[in-house]
């Protein structure tokens, strides 16, 4: 079944009103079973079981600790839609029970794919920087650390201390600001037709550059299918895990794409293995 740009914003748009009006049902039909939940990036994964009754629950236990108890508002700055992939540029506000109050700006990648005739979530990433939002929530006062300590809490309680301590590890595991470096570099290596530049950010000559779905090019084979005079504005950079996404514009043979990009490195190496740009 072909699906418009409609029909798959739709199911996306539905999420933040689902979270905000506390329909936990709702909020979780969206997604398949076997559908995963990065959120944050780096974190634990929550996946949909086949039957909640079976215990095998982990979105619903996702739910419970980070939704059901808070006020949850979504700011959209801007959507990509590649065929049935959307991309947001966010900001979201997180409200806690005892008046502690969250911001964070975030970069989220919803994967849908057709199940019995309806569209739903196979995969939903949320990019966002988990050192930054605790150092912020830490700098709030009583009432954010009594928060941070009762989210802490619930999380034991219903998610288990292996969760808790996978989720922890996003403080000091991960790119950071040697993210935003790389996504900086990227955009100054284009502007700049800087062969050797772009190279440094890859591990090989490998077509690991993908502009339009599909289509992937070396750095070489970069430069000759945006021609002369290319350039990338990279903003707003944040790294979650070993991604970093940033807000960006395309400028190449006359036209201007504006759109959101993620780099993808390896935790090892440190390389970027992908760098993506989602553009419309």
């Amino acid at each position: 079944m072909e699906w418009s740009r409609d029909d798959v914003l739709a199911v996306v748009k539905s999420s933040p009103d689902r979270v905000a009006a506390h329909d936990k049902e709702g909020w979780v039909g969206l997604f398949a079973h076997g559908a995963v939940v990065e959120d944050p990036v780096g974190g634990p994964p929550a996946r949909k079981g086949a039957d909640p009754r079976d215990g095998d629950d982990e979105l619903g236990r996702f739910y419970d600790v980070y939704i059901a108890p808070n006020e949850v508002r979504f700011e959209v700055l801007a959507d990509v839609v590649q065929e049935l992939t959307v991309v947001r540029d966010v900001n979201i506000t997180t409200r806690t029970p005892n008046g502690a109050r969250v911001a964070l700006p975030a970069y989220l990648i919803y994967e849908l794919g057709e199940v019995d005739g309806a569209l739903r979530v196979m995969r939903m990433r949320a990019f966002w920087e988990l050192r930054g939002v605790t150092a912020s929530a830490l700098r709030g006062g009583p009432t954010s650390l009594i928060a941070m300590t009762g989210l802490t809490a619930r999380m034991l309680r219903i998610q288990g201390f292996s969760n808790v301590s996978t989720y922890l590890e996003g403080l000091w595991r991960g790119m950071f600001e040697r993210g935003h470096a790389a996504a900086e570099e990227l955009g100054r290596a284009i502007r700049e037709r800087d062969l050797a530049g772009l190279r440094g950010l890859f591990p090989d000559e490998a077509p690991r550059i993908e502009i339009d779905p599909g289509k992937r090019h070396s750095p070489r084979s970069l430069f000759d299918a945006l021609g002369p005079g290319a350039s990338l504005e990279v903003e707003a950079p944040i790294s979650a895990g070993f991604f970093t996404g940033f807000r960006c514009t395309l400028t190449a043979q006359g036209a201007r794409r504006r759109g959101i990009g993620l780099l993808e490195f390896d935790p090892r190496t440190r390389f970027c293995t992908t760098a993506r740009l989602y553009l419309e």
